[in-house]
């Protein structure tokens, strides 16, 4: 089993860097931290409010692309990942040797997958990256973001990417859609040793679904990344002032406590398809689909 210690980053693919970094620090709020220009890439990190050592990535690649690029892992020793990804026949990229290295996550017989970029512990920060003088944000201008909540991906079989997750890394499935739920999709949720970010598979039910839609058009890859904001009302007002398209507006209540959540069009957010959501009581937003698991054994 791959040992994890905590979710590092999470990183976007983009036609215009300049760009997104804007929207990322003017109207979610992120600080820019880093500059960085290696292996084909050019990008900014930038730290996320609410989430101290989880950082987002703003990179343009030199052979083009949009979308979630990878979520990157930091493990207590890298060789041995390396070695259990070699064991289980996983291909394994080398980034920066003793560093940093990349592979997908998925089973073998569903390569290629959501890429994974996994770093040791004596990995400073990504290669070639150096430090930007910045500017702290002016939240009042934001959305508000306090936290990312979780990454979403898309494969065929929920329980087939869990099991496999499970028993690889040591993921743990703590939600889940009972079977019926939706007409067209069931997920699951599952949590990441020593991070806050959790990791939500994605699957379609059913014929016509937009989940197989996407499975056919980008593979099993990532869908969408998910953040809170610390102010429902507040963060409507900003989109409807910065012209942020959005869609799926719902809201609920759980217990007696209510949630709210919508998307934001990937066009906006440079091929990435994210979605806000906020909640009066810790926990009640996830319940309002999801059940616990059945124990099995």
């Amino acid at each position: 089993m791959i040992r994890t210690y905590r979710i590092d980053h999470i990183a976007q693919v983009v036609d215009n860097h300049d760009a997104q970094v804007e929207v990322m620090t003017d109207v979610f709020g992120f600080t820019a931290t880093h500059s960085w220009h290696g292996n084909g890439f050019r990008g900014t990190r930038l730290a996320v409010p609410g989430n101290r050592g989880h950082s987002w990535v703003v990179m343009h690649a030199e052979d083009g692309g949009t979308g979630i690029h990878h979520v990157a892992i930091e493990v207590p020793d890298l060789a041995a990942a390396q070695a259990e990804l070699g064991r289980r026949g996983v291909g394994v990229e080398i980034l920066e040797e003793g560093r940093w290295i990349a592979a997908s996550l998925s089973p073998p017989a569903h390569q290629p997958g959501l890429p994974v970029w996994i770093r040791g512990p004596q990995a400073p920060g990504l290669p070639g990256e150096s430090p930007l003088r910045t500017e702290t944000p002016h939240p009042e201008g934001t959305v508000g973001i306090t936290a990312i909540n979780h990454v979403c991906q898309a494969f065929a079989d929920r329980d087939e990417l869990s099991s496999w997750l499970t028993d690889l890394a040591g993921f743990v499935e703590v939600w889940r859609t009972p079977d019926g739920t939706y007409p067209d999709m069931a997920d699951l949720v599952l949590s990441i040793p020593g991070s806050e970010i959790y990791w939500e598979i994605m699957s379609p039910v059913g014929d016509g679904s937009f989940v197989e839609r996407f499975l056919g058009r980008q593979g099993p890859v990532g869908h969408h990344v998910t953040f809170e904001v610390a102010d429902w009302e507040h963060a409507l007002t900003v989109c409807e002032q910065r012209e942020v398209p959005i869609f799926g507006v719902e809201e609920g209540f759980v217990d007696d406590a209510r949630w709210k959540h919508l998307f934001i069009r990937p066009q906006y957010t440079a091929g990435t398809l994210v979605q806000l959501f906020w909640e009066s009581r810790p926990g009640v937003w996830v319940r309002s689909k999801h059940v616990a698991p059945v124990e099995k054994g």
